[in-house]
């Protein structure tokens, strides 16, 4: 009987019915696997294995090529995959590209390099920095423009003044319709007034004359004839009624008929840019006065020319003539 009680008890240990626990877990229960639907269990995340391929996502924009993608000859990489080299146009993306036109900045041009990639060129007057196009716009001063309305070299209209009633913007200066005495902006070509003798001591007024812009000039001319009454020409020049807001100038010359040009002023500045003469420059509207003594030697006929110049360091753009009296004796 004790050796049948001992072979029952070693059969039992066998059997592990005393809480000994088999090595070998086996399968586990339904309710412990992995969900199907991608969820973890006590925390761990369910290993589903490589998604299915729903091939590629819509391009939302240029396409980066893949450098770890080989493609033959002729082709390139976009994205996973090879295309064939397109034409070098920046509307698909130049000849390296994905199919997406090429990007711009703003007033930008897109464009393509030689070696097939995307680039951009600016337009004149704007010019290239860094990733962008810029422009610096001018200013009136800098285009010497006193009155419109220019183009700032980018695109943008400038305020610079406008003009005196009866004026009128002529690129960027104020200007009037020209006198009739046009063009005698030099000695050379400067305007025929009548013969002056100084025995008969004349005085003549002018008063048709106009500067009708900056940087017009007027030129005048008498021949003047020393009639032997006692003494040389003397000449007297006024300049009066200069426009409001401008600034006239007054010059005179005389030039002897046989040289030996040797007159001196009595009322002006020395000045012989022409013969002998004088210059009077006062600022703004005050009178211009010139006194001059004609002197073409000891004994000598003192026949000759008298110019006048008058000039504006200051042009109000008032259209209105200035007076002139002119004086011989």
């Amino acid at each position: 009987m004790t050796l049948r009680v001992v072979l029952a008890l070693g059969a039992l240990m066998g059997l592990g019915i005393f809480g000994c626990a088999s090595s070998d877990p086996g399968p586990p229960a339904d309710h412990d696997a992995a969900r199907l639907d991608g969820g973890a269990v006590d925390g761990a995340m369910a290993d589903t294995g490589p998604r299915p391929d729903t091939g590629p996502r819509p391009d939302t924009g240029p396409m980066m090529r893949d450098a770890s993608v080989t493609c033959p000859s002729g082709q390139h990489a976009c994205g996973a995959g090879c295309i064939t080299d397109q034409p070098n146009d920046p509307a698909n993306g130049c000849r390296f590209g994905c199919g997406s036109p090429c990007p711009a900045p703003t007033t930008g041009v897109a464009a393509c390099t030689m070696a097939g990639a995307c680039d951009f060129t600016c337009p004149s007057p704007f010019h290239r920095v860094g990733d962008t196009c810029a422009c610096t716009p001018r200013t009136c001063m800098d285009m010497g423009y006193h009155c419109g309305a220019p183009d700032d070299g980018c695109g943008m209209p400038l305020d610079c003044g406008t003009c005196s009633i009866g004026a009128m913007c002529l690129m960027g200066v104020c200007g009037c319709t020209p006198d009739t005495h046009e063009n005698n902006d030099s000695n050379a070509v400067a305007t025929h007034e009548a013969e002056l003798t100084d025995s008969a001591d004349p005085n003549v007024t002018l008063t048709d004359f106009t500067i009708d812009h900056m940087g017009d000039v007027d030129w005048i001319q008498f021949h003047v004839v020393d009639a032997f009454d006692g003494g040389n020409p003397h000449l007297t020049v006024r300049l009066y009624n200069v426009p409001t807001g401008s600034d006239f100038d007054l010059g005179v010359w005389y030039v002897c008929d046989g040289g030996g040009d040797a007159a001196a002023c009595s009322v002006g500045t020395q000045n012989n840019m022409i013969g002998r003469g004088c210059i009077s420059s006062h600022t703004g509207i005050a009178e211009e006065n010139v006194d001059l003594p004609t002197d073409c030697g000891f004994l000598a006929n003192a026949s000759g020319t008298m110019f006048i110049r008058v000039n504006a360091p200051t042009f109000g753009g008032t259209c209105a003539p200035y007076a002139l009296d002119v004086r011989v004796r």
